[in-house]
């Protein structure tokens, strides 16, 4: 094995430990926590999450993408800088969504969930800082760090709503333990990192310098990750409580979280290994051919026998493990397992049209495939399908779409390829 591969899977075992471990302990506290709260209280958390997350995945600016990107330290600073304080402004501009509570409340059919939106621009801050602290040590190959971050995340987020919801916090247990676990992780990754700056060299002079040399992230790929979050958590999140139910949108978070963290435990491991080798091997004018095989290779691996599991034994593992209330949960986790296999394959490489400056085509093409998922599960409640069948519609219009995306990818590694030879 050639020293590159030694590096790479070094860092990929470190990276994948730190995650299993903070993957390990919500499984371990799942059965406590699906007896502790209901499916409704889930389900005000699910709305809650949609809310935040689709303000907060835009929070930077998307700018926490390009630190690892510059060869200059001071320009990285910049960026980060430049991210800081869009995150700032959009938390405090946040802070007018309590206003509308009522009509948020009314429109989710979620009566609970307006007493929580006061807490929305910490959470929308959260989501920035932890971004931008995240890429920066990503970027200096503080991995780490990174691993220790994510374990302490994950202790915080679900062994403290254990312990909240035991004493009859309720919801509220569900919220706060999520908000502390993000800033927990924000203060353990900015532990060991230098942040001897200048202040004096920041200013908004910066800021206008660096959005106009990165206006992609804000300006596209911004776009793109908040047509992501809105497709797939804050509008498909709607659809599921209006239609079919605030149970039913209780079972599917529930189920969505524990199917989709081994799919979060690879990919996100594999994704900023593959990020940041692909980066290399653009700027020093070489084929990422090798570590794109890598990466699919090592995705395939983990997700073949994880998507078999879930289809053939999905129902009798969420009524053995959470309860008897919860086994409907995985029926619906055995309708989305194509879905479920083309994750393993596509969030790895998902970072593939930055690195190649493609992503005006991408948000495009995203919103599209999106748009068609959605409008599949909405047609199937249109004709009146169960919930368990609407979401085979809505796996089978997301497994085309991922498809065509594949294929995409593979014209770009195709043309770069080509232009090195």
């Amino acid at each position: 094995m050639s020293s590159n591969n030694k590096v790479y899977y070094r860092n990929f075992l470190t990276m994948l430990s730190g995650n299993t471990v903070s993957q390990l302990i919500p499984f371990l506290i799942a059965p406590i926590l699906s007896r502790t709260f209901s499916k409704e209280e889930f389900a005000v958390l699910a709305n809650f999450m949609a809310i935040v997350g689709v303000i907060g995945i835009v929070a930077t600016g998307r700018l926490e993408l390009a630190i690892p990107l510059p060869k200059e330290k001071k320009r990285a600073q910049e960026i980060a800088f430049t991210g800081f304080m869009i995150t700032l402004g959009l938390g405090l501009l946040s802070i007018l969504l309590p206003i509308f509570a009522f009509q948020v409340g009314k429109l989710y059919n979620d009566p609970h969930l307006p007493k929580y939106l006061w807490l929305v621009p910490l959470s929308v801050i959260s989501y920035g800082f932890l971004g931008l602290t995240n890429n920066w040590n990503l970027r200096h190959e503080r991995f780490h760090s990174l691993s220790i971050g994510k374990i302490g995340q994950s202790i915080v987020n679900n062994g403290l709503a254990a312990i909240l919801g035991y004493i009859g916090w309720g919801i509220d247990g569900l919220i706060i333990s999520w908000l502390l676990s993000q800033y927990v992780n924000i203060f353990i990754l900015l532990v060991g990192v230098d942040r001897k700056v200048k202040t004096k060299d920041f200013s908004i002079l910066t800021i206008k310098s660096t959005l106009k040399e990165y206006k992609d992230f804000p300006m596209i790929n911004s776009l793109h990750a908040f047509s992501d979050i809105f497709f797939t958590q804050f509008l498909l999140f709607w659809i599921i409580s209006t239609y079919f139910g605030i149970a039913e949108l209780g079972l599917f978070a529930m189920m969505n979280k524990y199917v989709r963290a081994p799919i979060v435990l690879v990919s996100t491991s594999v994704s900023q290994l593959f990020y940041v080798e692909a980066g290399k091997a653009i700027n020093g004018n070489y084929s990422m051919v090798p570590v794109l095989k890598k990466t699919v290779r090592t995705s395939i691996l983990f997700a073949i026998p994880f998507v078999l599991v879930v289809f053939f034994f999905g129902p009798i593992l969420f009524k053995w493990y959470l309860g008897d209330e919860w086994e409907m949960a995985g029926y619906y986790a055995r309708s989305i397992t194509p879905l479920l296999f083309f994750y393993f394959i596509i969030s790895p490489i998902s970072g593939l049209p930055i690195l190649m400056n493609k992503q005006k085509f991408a948000f495009v093409f995203s919103v599209a495939g999106y748009a068609l998922s959605v409008f599949s599960l909405f047609l199937a409640s249109w004709f009146g399908k169960d919930f368990g069948s609407a979401l085979w519609f809505y796996s089978g219009a997301f497994c085309i779409y991922n498809i065509l995306l594949l294929y995409w990818y593979y014209t770009m590694i195709k043309k770069q390829n080509a232009g090195i030879n």
